[in-house]
């Protein structure tokens, strides 16, 4: 039995990125779904997919030393019983995605875009501007990091949440998630960036979401249990939210007959933000196995405690 196996959708492009690469020890098997899982795996060391797909695999592999996961959340697994193995994620290569998202669509609204192209009419209504607004993200890691670099570019003040408000690349300040209110109050912009974790969960509250100037725009590009559905439609109806970006829901696929798709002014993306790219995702896993083989410190180790 291989020592790899490797699992998903894309295992077999996994398969034509790898095979060349001339990684030592390299003994491999895919899968193109759990259900096809093998007889036997007593002899797998390391598992490579999504996480929703490698977590019922995890009772049957008992030699299994580290899991890589092909997707940039890992709930799944960290939810499971079993926390024996090195967990890894894939960080560092949705930066560029993520800021091309979150900048483009806060250009988009704020210049009214998706309104000028319905236009049939001259329009000669002044668009506004993100020069001198002030931009709040939640979540200040890598990828929170690079938009907030971008976004400086723009004339935009960046303030930061994280769990202990440390300081990070690209925010004028930052503020830790006790005080998510004060570091809400007066943005013009709110973007959640965040993991799923116990301490994410609902943190953009109604009185977050209140703390906002009028006419302020959410962004959620993250993991969808910061917010409640509810709250956001409150805020939208009662006119303190101009707009709402959701790329991520409870429930993915968002079924075609759901009422949110008609909802005024709120824009949904089906979790297309930043996608994951195979190649980058290949690179990320080629790079630890290397690491995994002479014995080196695997990179991007997920915390099981605290879920990223």
């Amino acid at each position: 039995m291989s020592r790899v196996l490797i699992v998903g959708d894309h295992a077999d492009h996994y398969r034509q990125l790898l095979e060349p690469m001339g990684l030592p020890d390299w003994h491999a098997s895919y899968l193109a779904s759990a259900a096809d899982a093998l007889d036997s795996m007593a002899d797998v060391e390391i598992l490579f997919g999504p996480p929703d797909e490698l977590v019922s695999l995890l009772p049957r592999c008992p030699a299994l030393q580290w899991v890589q996961s092909s997707w940039a959340g890992v709930t799944p697994l960290v939810e499971a019983r079993r926390r024996d193995y090195q967990l890894t994620g894939v960080k560092g290569i949705f930066g560029e995605l993520m800021r091309e998202y979150v900048l483009g669509w806060l250009l988009a609204l704020e210049r009214n875009i998706p309104s000028r192209a319905e236009d049939r009419t001259w329009r000669s209504a002044v668009d506004g501007s993100l020069v001198g607004k002030c931009l709040g993200i939640m979540g200040t890691g890598s990828i929170g990091s690079a938009v907030a670099q971008a976004a400086q570019g723009f004339g935009l003040q960046i303030r930061g949440l994280n769990s202990g408000g440390r300081p990070a690349q690209g925010f004028h300040e930052c503020f830790e998630t006790a005080e998510a209110v004060a570091f809400a109050q007066g943005l013009d912009y709110l973007v959640a960036l965040l993991p799923a974790t116990d301490d994410t969960s609902g943190l953009v509250s109604p009185q977050v979401l209140a703390a906002l100037n009028p006419g302020g725009i959410f962004i959620n590009a993250g993991r969808a249990n910061c917010v409640a559905i509810g709250d956001l439609e409150t805020a939208l109806t009662g006119g303190n939210l101009r707009a709402v970006v959701l790329d991520v829901l409870p429930c993915e696929p968002l079924p075609d007959d759901d009422p949110l798709w008609n909802l005024d002014n709120l824009y949904i993306t089906s979790h297309t933000a930043a996608p994951t790219l195979a190649d980058s995702v290949v690179a990320v896993f080629a790079g630890n196995y290397r690491r995994f083989v002479v014995g080196e410190p695997l990179l991007h180790v997920i915390d099981f405690d605290r879920g990223y």
